[in-house]
């Protein structure tokens, strides 16, 4: 089949009963791609299994065979899935997912960002103790109890090879995921797919000009600039409260444990409201991503019930649906497991804060300004998409009214699905509009060149020098890079473990903080961290 990776794309919005393919089992086709992303999400559940007692063990297995059965079922009738796979297209898409985890610091051949230091302990402790890590600070027992979803299927790797093929098999899991992922979303754009990619991996807000603001105001004061540990905190020089919604590259360096499973549910929400896969596999689809990201599935959440509500009545009734409800209730221990403890993380409603709303309109303009495009091209959206915008846009003004995390890692990970279906829409009426001269593409360049800054600089950073690998523990490597705020978010007292879930007394010794050094090559950090 001829590419048509680089030649010009006739758009075209899909209907359910006109030009559809039938998948063959012999013949490679889009679906099989989306197939195997699915089960690289769905494996860690069946490995998370094995570190529960036996009964809620068995439950989520069913639950992941469940889903399984219903993804290889596939759809019998699809316009994009079930047509023959462009070799060209993936193939480069495959190779640009590489490319990025490599870059991200994935396998530290480049530069890997601080976030690194603890997922690499996270990594290691699995690749030591298995799939159930137990954590020894001052008289108190703790449980690893964090979204695994990305690590455990490396972590089997490792405890077969080593940690440094751990880190290979996650650099090869991720720039998988990434890959397809890319391939996808272009093949459903349709619309010229190297133009399109790389518009969806540039996207950012326009975070520079809250820099440039804040300098601004520095220099009318006479005082010296403030430097910001990272051009997307911005917003803190103006408020207290941390705003941020990440770049697509800040969050591919910095958190792609986060990042795939909110960017495939987007995916899989244009695939359905598309028709190209009903609800019940859209469901199957999504229900294993709550283990690799439960801040990304929260964003989620409004998704899946504004298509519930949108679906057929008698549609529920379908054994295909009676089979994902099955599912849904039988991942209930991953569920249970990743709020065991949670209400220790710190968590507030940022609306009735002292000048917030001055923090917030500023924070909208500067971070979501492709809305403004995609309300003035409405009618260039392709129809099934629209639906899915609308909630997308709504969910981009709630979300900065609420807290959690350390970090208010709510704000930037819960905001990953609406923000990458903002990105699609606004990346394919860009390839779409012609480059005349005139104010609405003109717009649209601004926006491109402006917010481009923010992944030019993670791109810089990439090649700050890249460290070797650690097999400090967490609590080691949470100790050299913070030690004040106990790390709530990865850990949960032995107490509030619920006992007939998962056993905290048997099992390896629990790990203690060691007094030693993990990163003695590390290009940025102090000797004392070292």
């Amino acid at each position: 089949m001829k590419s048509t990776f680089l030649q010009e794309a006739t758009p075209a919005v899909p209907s359910r009963g006109a030009g559809l393919a039938r998948l063959r089992l012999g013949a490679l086709c889009n679906y099989h791609v989306f197939l195997f992303a699915s089960f690289l999400f769905l494996l860690p559940n069946l490995l998370f299994a094995t570190a529960l007692r036996p009964l809620p063990g068995v439950i989520v297995v069913a639950a992941s065979a469940g889903a399984f059965a219903l993804l290889w079922r596939g759809t019998r009738e699809s316009r994009v899935l079930g047509a023959s796979v462009d070799a060209v297209s993936l193939a480069f898409c495959l190779a640009g997912g590489v490319g990025l985890c490599l870059l991200g610091g994935e396998g530290h051949f480049f530069y890997s960002t601080a976030d690194w230091l603890i997922r690499d302990a996270v990594l290691a402790d699995l690749v030591r103790n298995g799939t159930k890590v137990i954590y020894r600070y001052g008289d108190q027992d703790y449980l690893l109890r964090a979204p695994l979803g990305m690590y455990l299927s490396p972590a089997v790797v490792g405890r077969m090879f080593g940690l440094y093929a751990a880190h290979i098999a996650l650099l090869a899991q991720n720039a998988v995921i990434v890959g397809a992922i890319l391939y996808l979303t272009a093949t459903l754009a349709e619309v010229r797919k190297a133009p399109f990619i790389l518009l969806m991996v540039m996207f950012s807000g326009l975070d520079i000009l809250g820099v440039l603001a804040a300098e601004a105001v520095e220099a009318a004061k006479g005082e010296p600039f403030k430097i910001f540990s990272h051009i997307e905190w911005w917003s803190a020089y103006f408020s207290p409260v941390p705003l941020q919604y990440s770049s697509f590259v800040t969050q591919l360096f910095w958190v792609p444990n986060h990042m795939a499973p909110g960017w495939w549910f987007a995916l899989i929400v244009l695939l359905h409201v598309r028709g190209e896969i009903a609800f019940s596999a859209l469901l199957a689809a999504c229900l294993p991503l709550l283990l690799w990201s439960p801040l990304a599935m929260l964003g989620a959440a409004p998704f899946v019930a504004w298509l519930a509500l949108r679906a057929p009545g008698r549609g529920f009734l379908t054994a295909e649906m009676v089979l994902a409800a099955m599912a849904g209730l039988c991942f209930a221990p991953v569920a249970l497991y990743l709020v065991m403890d949670a209400g220790a993380v710190p968590h507030e409603w940022l609306a009735f804060r002292d000048g917030f709303l001055r923090t917030y309109f500023s924070f909208v303009f500067v971070e979501i300004p492709q809305a403004a495009v995609l309300v003035y091209a409405w009618r260039k959206i392709a129809g099934p998409d629209r639906g899915p915008l609308v909630l997308a846009l709504v969910l981009l003004l709630v979300i900065p009214l609420y807290s959690f995390g350390p970090s208010n890692d709510f704000a930037m990970r819960a905001s990953i699905p609406a923000l990458f279906l903002l990105a699609f829409s606004f990346a394919r009426i860009a390839v779409l509009t012609p480059r005349d001269n005139s104010a609405f593409p003109t717009l649209i360049s601004s926006l491109v060149l402006i917010s481009a800054a923010t992944p030019l600089l993670e791109l810089k950073n990439a090649f700050s020098g890249a460290y070797g690998v650690s097999d400090c523990n967490m609590l080691t490597a949470w100790r050299k890079t913070d030690g004040f705020a106990f790390p709530t978010n990865y850990l949960a007292r032995e107490e509030k473990v619920l006992p007939w879930l998962i056993s905290v007394g048997d099992g390896p010794a629990p790990l203690t903080v060691e007094t030693r050094r993990c990163w003695p090559d590390h290009p940025l950090l102090d000797d004392r961290k070292k």
